[in-house]
């Protein structure tokens, strides 16, 4: 797989969890008008992330930052460590963003 592919690959996934993210943050603001939602994370302390936040949405900011970098990456092994660190945090998302979803049910 090419560079290219990869990095089209990383913005449909991307694409896709900020999708979601919109629907759970909607969700969020749901929960916290019931006063339902008292957490202040999405995230805790043993995550990729370098973010903190109850949304999602600030998560996918900082995968957008990270897939820039990897636009930016100068040579393979900068490619190869940034692309480890953001498809873990995408593994993440996408995990989460379900565990989310059922727990809504």
């Amino acid at each position: 797989m090419t560079h290219e592919q990869i990095l089209n690959s990383l913005k449909e996934n991307i694409q896709l969890i900020y999708r979601q993210s919109v629907d759970a943050d909607q969700a969020i603001a749901a929960l916290k008008e019931q006063d339902k939602a008292k957490f202040s994370a999405i995230f805790g302390d043993n995550t990729p992330f370098r973010t903190r936040s109850p949304l999602f949405l600030v998560y996918v900011e900082e995968l957008a930052g990270d897939l820039l970098t990897l636009q930016q990456s100068s040579n393979d092994d900068e490619f190869k460590r940034t692309l480890a660190e953001l498809v873990k945090k995408i593994e993440a998302m996408f995990k989460t963003l379900h565990a989310f979803k059922q727990g809504l049910k």
